[in-house]
């Protein structure tokens, strides 16, 4: 039988290389508080370079449910990384977090070891690991360890490792705007990203109340600025666009209502419905969106507030219907080299 704690946060942690259940201390004074990670730190340029050069070499393991994991699936395809990096899909029952292949042994790469959860995953790159089994993780296969389970950190490296043409290719953090785009990315993480989180899982109202005014806040922000551009750096398509849609995504079927962030619908916000919808029929941003996984992932794991299990039902909602998005131009991307192109002459959208 399940502890109450497990139930509670939806994961248990890795202490000294072993698994154990429950994760209270993901909460201070009645609110949620997301620890940092050991494994959290910038991914180094060698690393980076082997991304391109040694394939198969690399394995990103990721879950469809997971917005910080959305954020790298996007990434590895809008860099088309895909026929160097393998992706491996966790899913599953989640009785000792994350598993890695729906509950089924999986060969992990490199070694002799056949895996079911994450966690294993954990303590056979560390084996005094400590932390959270979290999802995405960027797996070594020589070296036989985890390179980052950051998802910026990963998103931002697979940004890199994009150096496919003679004029260096493209990036999604131009030199021109990245100070602007690191501002924009942490507030982004910190009032709407883990906005919702803090307010899916605060412990007592005032929690509740300051991180729905924060996520509220937020998307208003948003909305006012994609009034006056396609993406969120005008026509450009920046790393705050791969940040920012794995949230927009999740906001009415997960976030509106099983983290209580009832105030308004993402679809209540012209702009912001627009913008999501432009996003939803590029294949790089679509292609691992999966609504029921989504749902099965929050409301089967993530919060008690939900004890038997029940998963809502999806609002009607139409992320096919047309939008007038290509009014503002069409999606550009910077090149490496200072210049400007379109953004389909770089990646199959």
């Amino acid at each position: 039988m399940l502890s109450r704690k497990r139930i509670e946060f939806g994961m248990g942690r890795v202490v000294d290389g072993q698994w154990t259940e429950g994760d209270t201390d993901l909460i201070r004074n009645g609110g949620f508080e997301r620890r940092s990670s050991s494994l959290d730190k910038e991914i180094e340029p060698k690393i980076i370079n082997a991304l391109i050069n040694e394939p198969g070499r690399f394995h990103l393991i990721a879950s469809q449910s997971c917005p910080w994991s959305h954020r790298t699936l996007i990434m590895s395809r809008v860099s088309q990384l895909l026929g160097s990096i393998p992706i491996q899909l966790a899913c599953g029952h989640r009785d000792e977090g994350y598993p890695v292949d729906d509950n089924r042994a999986w060969a992990l790469p490199g070694t002799n070891n056949e895996v079911v959860y994450m966690h294993e995953i954990y303590t056979i790159s560390d084996k005094h690991y400590t932390g959270r089994a979290s999802v995405p993780v960027l797996w070594d296969s020589c070296e036989k360890k985890i390179v980052s389970n950051d998802s910026l950190e990963i998103v931002k490296a697979f940004d890199v490792s994009d150096t496919s043409s003679q004029d260096g290719g493209f990036t999604l953090q131009p030199d021109d705007l990245k100070s602007e785009i690191d501002n924009l990315n942490r507030r982004i993480f910190t009032d709407l990203a883990n906005g919702v989180y803090r307010a899916g899982l605060a412990r007592c109202q005032s929690s509740y109340n300051d991180s729905v005014e924060d996520v509220f806040e937020m998307l208003d922000l948003l909305e006012a600025r994609l009034a006056r551009c396609r993406l969120m750096f005008g026509q450009r398509l920046t790393l705050s666009d791969i940040i920012l849609f794995p949230v927009l995504v999740r906001f009415d079927i997960v976030y509106n209502t099983h983290f209580r962030c009832t105030r308004r619908r993402l679809i209540d916000y012209p702009n912001l419905w627009a913008y999501a919808r432009d996003l939803f029929s590029w294949k790089p941003f679509s292609a691992d969106v999966d609504f029921s996984a989504i749902q099965a992932g929050y409301f089967l794991n993530d919060g008690d507030h939900n004890p038997h299990k029940i998963i809502a039902q999806c609002p009607e909602t139409n992320w096919l219907a047309p939008h007038d998005r290509a009014t503002f131009g069409p999606p550009l991307v910077s090149l490496r080299s200072g210049k400007v192109t379109e953004l389909h002459k770089r990646v199959p959208i």
